[in-house]
């Protein structure tokens, strides 16, 4: 039996894109919360000279280089996806204009 295109379409099962959705949500939470407690190790970066600054120090500066390190990606973000589109968008529409160019009326 031959489909129309129309109905091919609504005939799609949902459930299974939807699966793989909640499958990948689940799997990115795992992976961007580290899906697990630290674990307690003392590490090179833990020493006893970290310990004896005092924390409003060291989080003054962090909060700082954050700041500075975020406002910089947004820059880059932006750039690198509002370029690319840039040039998408022109040459969709340049190849439209080329077309319509060529059609016989």
């Amino acid at each position: 039996l031959a489909h129309a295109p129309e109905t091919m379409a609504a005939s799609r099962s949902i459930l299974v894109p939807f699966a793989l959705a909640v499958i990948a949500a689940l799997y990115s939470a795992a992976v961007f919360v580290g899906g697990s407690a630290p674990r307690a190790s003392a590490s090179l970066r833990a020493s006893s000279v970290a310990r004896a600054v005092l924390p409003g120090l060291i989080e003054g500066t962090s909060v700082a280089t954050s700041l500075q390190v975020v406002t910089a990606a947004y820059w880059a973000v932006l750039i690198l996806v509002t370029v690319p589109c840039g040039f998408l968008i022109i040459l969709y529409l340049q190849s439209e204009r080329t077309k319509a160019g060529m059609t016989p009326k």
